[in-house]
């Protein structure tokens, strides 16, 4: 259960709900803003806040709720971009959220406490909303002289994109629009169409869909494998999945590169923002076939597809690397207290899991075959992971080991 939550929390972050929205009330980019009620807010200088007085500035729109994570993260940055603009812009958070719990997160949560950043917060509301539906969170919408000037994601929430809307009255940046279903590439006409593969770069307007979707396409006939504005190791990482599964992550540690530059093959956190990053480094990929095969052998076709056009290859391996290796041991347990905390690992296996997830230790393999429940409330280092499962007759131990390794190779490099 521990591996299955920490899954879901690592999923998209833009996943859509299955459910039917009204969007009779929609803006779009170029709408003009009806005039706004007075609205409930905190952490403002009055208890009340009239949207229509900002019409000469910008104001910039962050929708978010308490169950997302990335927003509550990005709170202190959206707190310095606001510091930094001045009265150029006004950014105001907004959730469906009430009062009494927006209220009560707020004096509790000790990471917005620490960075002091409690933002302005609309409350309460359903009105912005339905104006700017969404189905995932954060979603951003930029206003400026009374206009939607974007629709867009938490990474452009950004001072050069404050000057750059002030200076131009525009913004060339991706929409984000949870309930677009377009999915295939704009390309020239499809008549008498045998077969096609087509790569292009980052293309805005499109469905993102995870996996490696084959659909049939209305208009051709025909089948259409894709993949929607994707990392080009994410795509390769997909696509080894598929072809053959592993049941562990791919950590820094299972990973070799030579390349030029990898931040254009992977996006690096906490620096310009993914969706930023994907503009300049994502692909489209989509194969045209007149019948399709199993998932599997479409994947071998399409990996083979990318070597080709993109001059990369990225293969599994096995190599000899440093790990840490969780083995039962002979060591005396005599004064040691059964460890208590609020986390519980059923077995080694999830433990060497959450290990790798943590990203704080070489890849973690389990050679105990110990399968009991058992506590392990801090493994923030390797002492303080050992002093807790030798209560169980355990021990972690740095040591060589032969693994299954990702190599990422450009072919013009030797």
């Amino acid at each position: 259960m521990i591996i299955i939550y920490i899954l879901l929390g690592i999923m998209p972050l833009y996943a859509q709900q299955n459910k039917k929205v009204d969007l009779s009330k929609r803006l779009t980019i170029g709408s003009t803003v009806p005039d706004m009620p007075v609205m409930d807010i905190l952490n403002f200088p009055s208890s009340t806040i009239d949207l229509d007085d900002y019409k000469d500035k910008v104001l910039i729109l962050d929708f978010w709720d308490t169950y997302c994570s990335t927003c509550i993260e990005l709170m202190p940055h959206v707190k310095e971009v606001q510091k930094t603009v001045g009265d150029k812009a006004q950014i105001i958070t907004v959730t469906w959220q009430s009062k009494e719990v927006i209220d009560q997160f707020f004096k509790g949560n000790k990471y917005l406490k620490e960075h002091q950043a409690y933002l302005p917060t609309i409350i309460a509301d359903s009105l912005l909303k339905s104006y700017f539906p969404h189905q995932g969170v954060p979603h951003t919408v930029f206003i400026y002289k009374g206009k939607v000037k974007a629709i867009t994601y938490f990474d452009y929430i950004k001072p050069e994109y404050i000057e750059k809307l002030i200076a131009e009255d525009r913004l060339d940046i991706p929409v984000k629009d949870d309930f677009n279903t377009k999915s295939v590439i704009p390309d020239q006409e499809n008549s008498n169409l045998k077969g096609k593969v087509l790569i292009t770069g980052y293309q805005d307007g499109l469905e993102f869909k995870g996996g490696l979707p084959i659909e049939k396409d209305s208009v051709t006939g025909m089948f259409v494998t894709s993949m929607i504005n994707t990392g080009i190791l994410d795509a390769f990482t997909r696509l080894h999945a598929m072809i053959s599964p592993k049941y562990f992550l791919w950590i820094p540690g299972r990973m070799e590169w030579y390349v030029k530059d990898q931040n254009d093959y992977q996006y690096k956190p906490n620096s310009i923002g993914p969706r930023i990053w994907d503009t300049k480094n994502a692909i489209c990929y989509q194969r045209y076939s007149q019948d399709t095969v199993s998932k599997q052998e479409m994947a071998k076709l399409v990996m083979q597809d990318l070597v080709s056009f993109l001059g990369v290859s990225v293969t599994i391996e096995k190599k000899e690397k440093e790990v840490i290796v969780i083995r039962k041991t002979t060591k005396s347990r005599a004064g040691i207290e059964k460890p208590e905390g609020d986390r519980r690992v059923e077995g080694m296996e999830n433990l060497a899991f959450l290990m790798d997830f943590s990203k704080l230790y070489p890849p973690t393999l389990d050679e105990s075959g110990f399968t009991e429940i058992i506590d392990v409330p801090d493994f923030s280092s390797l002492e303080k992971l050992n002093r807790q499962i030798l209560y169980y007759g355990l021990e972690a131990v740095l040591a060589k080991r032969v693994i299954d390794v990702m190599v990422i190779r450009e072919l013009n490099r030797k």
